[in-house]
């Protein structure tokens, strides 16, 4: 029998695979979200529970409630980006609740924040693209100094959440660098704007990874984009296995993980820089686990699985490697805009939604995506815009 249950923050396609992860191993999974049409709280793996916020105190409100109903001490798998903040911020009320790992709250903010996390990787050498960090208006000279193209964020992501600011902005041109910069360095006071990595999505990596007790490497995993959407600066639309890369990935990231003193869930993106010949970190995912995170446990390394084994202090279980090549889609409708001209002969297409012993997230997410799509493609919509 296992000792405990699980709780899931967050019930979107992250949500989803994690939840499909414990729950194939028999742990029960409770998940919190303030969306009942989330996929993940349709999952016959999750007892869904309904909350007013995954932000702030209401967050940690909840959680202390649930867990005081639970009358035990859960395993917490954070799966939303700004759930971090909170947790992280109220760690010291939810540690004697909860089983979980997180780095330092000065290193949850210095690796959320893309300007800390710039600063931090050049001072202690790390491999990143050279940069510019934009906080006042007489630092926008600097973007000059950077090859073209570049591409603009802002240092705090939450500006995004927020609706304030787009999640990036590309420009190919030093003008026009200088005034996105300007008009993104106004709503949110900081910005970074980073030289292009030239190469296809598929030059793209990532380490995904979970670490427990004075900073040991419980489950680590690499893999390999496929396909971006939007291609070339999106979200993951098809992964796979890297096994070709894990001795050179691996390394990086595990004196990266030294570096910081790291625990908990996490991930590292990486681009492969034909020019210099070298792995470059993108960007770090800190205290949660990736979009595509379900994609390892496809491929025989069950991270949260392997994390909530850690924290009960259980024994490690032997891996089990996929008979053939999966490839992760994020969605099927991915693969109606895409095509599978980036997915190698012979594998396994798994969507990240549809599961015939688990079918109730994509019959709830597919038409309700369709309608949403539908509805801001409305010709009405763009008369009034």
């Amino acid at each position: 029998m296992q000792p405990g249950v699980a709780v899931i923050v967050g019930g979107e396609l992250n949500g989803l695979g994690v939840c499909r992860s414990l729950g194939r191993a028999g742990i029960a999974a409770c998940l919190v979200d303030k969306k009942r049409l989330n996929p993940a709280m349709w999952s016959r793996y999750a007892r869904p529970h309904l909350i007013p916020s995954l932000h702030g105190t209401d967050l940690i409100d909840a959680l202390l409630k649930l867990q005081a109903g639970l009358g035990a001490r859960p395993f917490l798998a954070i799966t939303d980006e700004l759930s971090v903040l909170a947790i992280s911020a109220h760690r010291k009320g939810l540690h004697h609740a909860f089983r979980f790992g997180l780095p330092d709250d000065a290193t949850v903010t210095m690796l959320h924040n893309k300007a800390l996390f710039q600063e931090f990787a050049t001072s202690h050498g790390l491999s990143v693209p050279k940069a510019a960090i934009i906080r006042t208006s007489a630092d926008l000279p600097t973007i000059l100094t950077l090859r073209l193209p570049v591409i603009i964020k802002p240092a705090d992501k939450s500006h995004v959440h927020a609706g304030d600011v787009p999640r990036l902005v590309v420009a190919r041109r030093a003008n026009d660098a200088m005034a996105s910069c300007e008009a993104m360095l106004d709503k949110t006071g900081e910005v970074i704007a980073s030289e292009w990595i030239d190469g296809p999505d598929d030059s793209i990596y990532f380490s995904l990874f979970y670490c427990g007790r004075g900073g040991a490497v419980v489950s680590m995993f690499t893999g390999r984009k496929l396909a971006s959407t939007p291609p070339g600066v999106g979200s993951t639309a098809f992964c796979t296995a890297a096994e070709e890369a894990r001795a050179l990935i691996e390394p990086i990231t595990t004196s990266f993980l030294r570096a910081v003193d790291y625990a908990g869930f996490g991930g590292i993106e990486y681009k492969w820089d034909a020019a210099a010949r070298r792995f470059v970190i993108i960007e770090p995912t800190v205290g949660r686990t990736d979009w595509q995170e379900e994609i390892a446990t496809l491929s025989g390394v069950n991270i949260p699985l392997d994390a909530y084994r850690h924290e009960f202090e259980l024994p490690p279980l032997p891996r089990t490697a996929a008979p053939r090549r999966i490839v992760w889609q994020s969605s099927c409708t991915e693969r109606l805009k895409l095509g599978s001209a980036s997915i190698p002969p012979g594998s396994r297409i798994i969507d990240g939604y549809w599961r015939a012993d688990d079918p109730l997230p994509a019959i709830v997410h597919y038409p309700h995506d369709l309608c949403v799509t539908a509805y801001r493609r409305a010709p009405w919509r763009r008369r009034a815009a």
